[in-house]
């Protein structure tokens, strides 16, 4: 055993919990505890959200999305074989988008009616997970799907059938109407303000709403590789077209929702290490205490022979012994909740009876995805703030004068 362990180990046995450094040393290591422990729980919920928004969201809604401005698209087929030669783009689909009002009950809604091809729709969107019941999702003419939340809005059950107004093509005014009647086949659970806005009919039903031939339509949905990618992949992939189009990307209609989760990470970050290096640099309060409280016995250590090497070294470790301390009790105690949050949450729903998120976000779960990555980014920088905090009063104690010391 080397003569600064054995040191730090005399230091701790002589230091009684009652002394103000003793204070000071176990409200640094509960401070460091609980930095570390917030830190990986909030990370790891950050974590889960984005893995959510990959998985669920992004695997729902179009990743990137080539409308015409001025007349529909033509001849399907040809357009897909120039999509599909860039190596980002995975699948094709068409799409028609209908503006209208659905009501049942006296109750009315608007939504975003989607004529889609159900065959080629399942290349580009996993909707059919979410769907219910699962024999819906083959749509023909006269069938309808709608978001569960404005089903249970409308008070709809499935077979009943829904009232939709939409304008006449060409015109975007409700002030010359047609009205039609669609049977509701199924619903879809997507979550959040999502599920108010979704309607589903058969493309060929949204081509005859829309007075265009069986060969139309209004655009063209793809799905790609790499979704954070999309702003590149949409302009090289949309370049393959001959015809003018608009680009839609996921990022630009959704793109908030994840920039958020971006900038909530960058603020965790910042408040959390604000708070475990305050913890840490308690350190520095209680080293400098110990330093006084143990000057007579550094003075005679010095005496004997210890070089400042060793005192230095003797504090150092003393120091990194509570970081260590604090840094192992809040790895533990973080992975822990962040193993348990979802059920946390889920009986905490429960016993309120209400869930909060369903109505904001995608999601009616809280996620929690746990990283090794911040596990080691957390420990790395812990342990950094935690030596360059015992520098000072290390060097502080090496300085010590055994002759001023021990002449009092």
């Amino acid at each position: 055993m080397s003569l600064s362990v054995y040191l730090v180990k005399g230091f701790r046995r002589g230091k009684g919990d009652t002394t103000v450094s003793g204070f000071f040393s176990k409200s640094s290591t509960i401070g460091i505890s609980l930095g570390v422990a917030v830190l990986i729980l909030a990370l790891s919920v950050i974590n889960g959200f984005e893995v959510a928004l990959k998985e669920r969201l992004l695997s729902v809604i179009p990743h990137i999305e080539y409308y015409a401005p001025a007349k529909p698209l033509d001849k399907f087929a040809s357009h897909q074989e120039k999509l599909l030669s860039h190596p980002e783009a995975v699948a094709v689909a068409p799409y028609i988008k209908l503006n209208a009002m659905v009501s049942h009950k006296g109750k009315m809604h608007g939504v975003l009616l989607k004529g889609v091809e159900p065959e080629l729709d399942a290349a580009v969107s996993d909707s059919a997970k979410y769907i219910s019941p699962k024999s819906s999702v083959n749509l023909t003419k006269g069938e309808v799907i709608l978001g569960k939340a404005l089903a249970n809005k409308l008070q709809l059950e499935i077979g009943d059938t829904v009232s939709v107004l939409l304008p006449e093509p060409g015109t975007q005014s409700l002030a010359s109407i047609k009205r039609i009647n669609l049977t509701l086949v199924g619903t879809i659970n997507l979550g959040g303000q999502l599920d108010m806005n979704f309607g589903q009919i058969a493309l060929s039903q949204a081509q005859q709403l829309k007075n265009v031939s069986n060969t139309q339509f209004d655009g063209l949905q793809v799905k790609i590789r790499d979704v954070f990618n999309v702003r590149n992949s949409a302009l090289a992939i949309g370049q393959k077209l001959d015809e003018l189009v608009y680009i839609e990307t996921w990022y630009r209609s959704q793109g908030n929702l994840y920039q958020d989760i971006q900038m909530v990470r960058l603020i965790v970050y910042i408040t959390v290490f604000l708070i475990v290096a305050v913890a840490s640099f308690n350190i520095v309060s209680t080293l400098i205490m110990e330093v006084k409280e143990k000057s007579a016995s550094i003075a005679i250590l010095k005496t004997m022979g210890a070089t400042d090497s060793t005192i230095v070294r003797c504090f150092l470790l003393q120091g990194i012994h509570q970081a260590a301390i604090g840094l192992g009790i809040g790895l533990i105690l973080g992975i822990i909740l962040s193993l348990t949050v979802s059920d946390i949450y889920l009986l905490i729903s429960e016993l309120l009876g209400k869930n909060v998120l369903s109505g904001v976000y995608f999601i009616d779960y809280l996620p929690s995805q746990l990283n090794v990555n911040d596990l080691l980014i957390t420990t790395v920088i812990t342990f950094t703030m935690a030596i360059l905090a015992c520098i000072y009063p290390a060097v502080k104690a090496s300085k010590t004068d055994p002759a001023k010391i021990l002449g009092h």
